[in-house]
């Protein structure tokens, strides 16, 4: 905008210009007037123009048009002078260095050599004269554009780390969402896995103690004809309904231990459940799940059971993608106050390589700090990694603030 309303300054001061200097002869209004329009045009059209060698001849050009101007027609030095000072200030404003120094030199040094071999001036009277005022002219001129295009340039790296802000606080808000989701799709696949685990009790009572059960009703339906008929073989009747109730019993004891040693919660059975899955699928290494299972432990808060369930997930799933691993062995122990999960594959990690902890092992860690709890890992002899997870089952204030989020 500053730019717009100078040209058009400069415009009105150089159409003022050509008009109070209008020679008396016809020939040279008419060369005094293209010369006008050709400077006015081409100071107009010089900040459209880019690069400093187009802007450079445009520039000259318009110089070399006034100098030959002043040549042919001898009039007073006033119009050129006032013609150089505004091709100066344009080289000064609009053209970057070396090309704008250079450029407004050899204007300066030609208008010398001309007014002293055309006027026979004195040398030193023109540099008192002229040499201070333009070369001050053109270094105010040219700070004003250093200071305008460092203001330019603080404005648009200001603009742009404004747009990096917004895209950041856009991929965090993205990744908070994705967060709860993920944590809501844990939590989902916690009840399913109850859920499942629900349904395999349920058959395995159905196929084995309802069938049981139906048979002694039948007999037991059946024992009153027995009787009138044939004594002997009521009592074989008997006998055979007392062994089948306690083979039912027995089977209630059995259901009953299994449900007890899930005392866990969704915990263990949401680890079971998950290890099944991952070994049906083709191609994964043999998967090795041993489980301290001991009724009377405490059951496992929702946060931690969330924690560790999403930690054996990704501690299989960077086995899979990266260890090329041909078994894995896991471990949960459980006592009055925390669990722990060891895990162990036999991957390419060798002991003393590096162990670069991308989004998945490091998710582990920051799951297990969130949860309270501690994570180590390391690579095991002779090769794989080894996970050892520690959550604690007794901080109440963590689970609140769980249960609250």
């Amino acid at each position: 905008m500053r730019l717009r309303r100078g040209q058009i300054f400069s415009a009105i001061v150089l159409l003022y210009l050509f008009v109070r200097l209008m020679p008396d002869t016809t020939s040279e209004r008419w060369a005094a007037g293209l010369l006008g329009v050709l400077v006015i045009g081409g100071l107009a059209a010089a900040p459209l123009i880019r690069g400093n060698l187009r802007l450079g001849l445009l520039l000259g050009g318009l110089y070399a048009c006034s100098a030959g101007y002043w040549l042919l027609f001898g009039q007073d030095t006033t119009l050129l002078m006032i013609l150089q000072g505004f091709l100066i200030s344009y080289t000064a404003l609009l053209m970057v260095e070396p090309a704008s120094a250079l450029l407004a030199i050899g204007i300066f040094l030609t208008t010398f050599v001309l007014r002293i071999g055309h006027e026979e001036a004195s040398w030193e009277s023109l540099l008192r004269q002229d040499l201070f005022m333009y070369a001050g002219m053109y270094a105010l001129l040219r700070t004003f554009r250093i200071n305008r295009t460092k203001r330019l340039e603080e404005q648009r790296h200001t603009e742009e780390l404004r747009i990096v802000h917004a895209e950041l606080a856009e991929t965090h808000a993205s990744l908070q969402r994705a967060h709860e989701e993920l944590e809501r799709a844990t939590m989902q696949s916690l009840r399913y896995a109850v859920l499942e685990e629900r349904g395999r009790i349920a058959r395995d009572i159905h196929d084995s103690i309802g069938h049981r059960l139906t048979s002694v009703i039948v007999q037991l339906q059946a024992l009153p004809y027995v009787l009138k008929s044939d004594p002997a073989e009521s009592e074989q009747i008997v006998r055979t309904v007392l062994d089948v109730a306690r083979s039912c019993l027995q089977e209630v004891r059995v259901v009953v231990h299994n449900m007890e040693a899930d005392g866990s919660g969704a915990g263990l059975i949401s680890l079971r459940s998950l290890v099944q899955q991952t070994a049906s699928t083709p191609g994964v290494p043999q998967i090795e799940l041993d489980m301290e299972e001991r009724a009377g432990h405490e059951e496992w808060p929702p946060g931690v059971a969330a924690a560790l369930y999403r930690c054996l997930q990704e501690a299989l799933t960077n086995t899979i993608r990266h260890a090329n691993a041909r078994k894995v062995e896991i471990r949960v122990k459980q006592n009055a106050s925390e669990v722990l999960l060891n895990y162990r594959d036999d991957g390419v990690l060798t002991p003393g390589e590096p162990i670069r902890e991308g989004f998945g092992l490091g998710g582990i860690r920051k799951r297990c700090q969130g949860a309270g709890g501690s994570c180590e890992i390391a690579a095991r002899k002779p090769h794989g990694i080894a996970i050892d997870i520690t959550l604690p089952l007794t901080d109440s204030k963590k689970e609140a603030e769980y249960e609250q989020g």
